[in-house]
């Protein structure tokens, strides 16, 4: 999980505290539905190193990740999960040409809320 600033910037700017906040509670929340998740705050550059999976604090900065990884650094996307009660889609960009690894994820996730449900 990614937010907007770091643990000591509290305090500083109501927006990143509120990136800080939901980075901490979805992390939180992930961990105790048994996914492996750590809150890296505004340290992408070590999520990148430890992580495959990365969630940013909002569509906007995870645009931005998505095409500089993307198109710029060689790196591949999936697309942006979107996890609802009954639905999962996943959003993916216009440009990228292939929905392949999309739909694979999507599956995978709804494979899991299925199972989540009969719980």
């Amino acid at each position: 999980m990614l937010s907007g600033g770091r643990i000591g910037d509290i305090g500083r700017n109501k927006r990143v505290d509120r990136t800080l906040a939901d980075g901490e509670f979805v992390t939180r929340r992930a961990v105790e539905l048994g996914i492996n998740a750590k809150h890296y705050t505004i340290l992408i550059e070590d999520a990148i190193k430890e992580s495959n999976f990365i969630v940013a604090p909002d569509g906007i900065s995870g645009n931005l990740i998505f095409r500089t990884i993307a198109f710029l650094g060689g790196g591949d996307g999936l697309g942006a999960p979107v996890l609802m009660d009954d639905y999962v889609f996943v959003d993916t960009s216009r440009v990228g040409g292939h929905f392949t690894k999309a739909i694979m994820l999507a599956s995978a996730l709804s494979h899991l809320n299925k199972e989540r449900k009969k719980r």
